[in-house]
C-alpha cells in the first residue's frame, strides 16, 4: 500500500512539474497567442501537456531523443510550428531529470530549481482566456474584409478538411471553365489552387 501511495504522490507532484514547465516554454504560448493552433489553441496546448505528462508517467524509460521527436511532431502538427531556438530539447531535459529526482523523493531540490523560473501567470488551465491573433500569411491587409468589415475567409472546422484551398473567391464562369478540364489563367490578382 505503501508503494501505491507514493506513485500516487509522485504522480500528483510531477503533474505540477510538468504544467510549471510547460506554462513558462514561450514558443507553445506565442504558437497560441499567434493563432497557429485555431481558435482553441489553448485547448490544444492543454492537450499537449496533458499528453506529454501522460506520456512521461506512463513509460518507464524514455530517451531525451525519443521524448523530443514526440513533443517536435505534436507542435508540427497541431501548431504547424518548428522550435529551432533548442527550447524542447532542454524541456525534454528538465522533464526527464526531474521525473528522476521526482521518483527518488526530491521535490526540495526541484522546487529549488523551479522556483528560478521566471514567475508567471498560469495559462495552460480551462478557465484563463487566452487571446490569439490569427496570423494570416502574407496578407495583413483588408484583402479578405467586405463592407462590413467582416472577414469573409473564415471557415468552420469543419470544413477545412474538405475544402478545396482556394486563395480569393472564384467567379462563375471560372468555375464552369475548370469544371470542363480546361485550363484559364485567372484574372490578374487571382490565384486558383487545385486539388490533385
Amino acid at each position: 500500500m505503501a508503494a501505491a501511495a507514493q506513485q500516487k504522490e509522485f504522480q500528483k507532484n510531477f503533474r505540477l512539474i510538468v504544467e510549471k514547465i510547460f506554462n513558462n516554454w514561450q514558443n507553445l504560448r506565442l504558437a497560441v497567442e499567434h493563432g497557429m493552433g485555431g481558435r482553441n489553441g489553448q485547448q490544444v496546448a492543454i492537450q499537449i501537456m496533458d499528453y506529454t505528462y501522460q506520456y512521461c508517467v506512463g513509460n518507464e524509460k524514455i530517451s531525451q531523443g525519443e521524448l523530443e521527436a514526440v513533443i517536435e511532431e505534436l507542435m508540427d502538427q497541431e501548431f504547424n510550428t518548428l522550435c529551432d531556438d533548442n527550447s524542447i530539447p532542454e524541456i525534454c531535459s528538465n522533464l526527464l531529470r526531474y521525473k528522476q529526482m521526482a521518483q527518488q523523493n526530491q521535490y526540495p531540490d526541484i522546487e529549488a530549481e523551479l522556483i528560478k523560473l521566471p514567475p508567471g501567470k498560469e495559462w495552460l488551465r480551462p478557465d484563463v482566456k487566452v487571446t490569439y491573433t490569427p496570423v494570416d500569411g502574407d496578407s495583413s491587409s483588408d484583402e479578405n474584409m467586405d463592407e462590413d468589415g467582416d472577414d469573409d475567409d473564415e471557415m468552420d472546422e469543419s470544413d477545412e478538411e474538405d475544402a478545396p484551398i482556394v486563395s480569393a473567391r472564384v467567379t462563375r464562369s471560372q468555375t464552369r471553365m475548370q469544371n470542363a478540364d480546361k485550363f484559364v489563367e485567372p484574372e490578374d490578382g487571382w490565384t486558383t489552387v487545385r486539388r490533385k
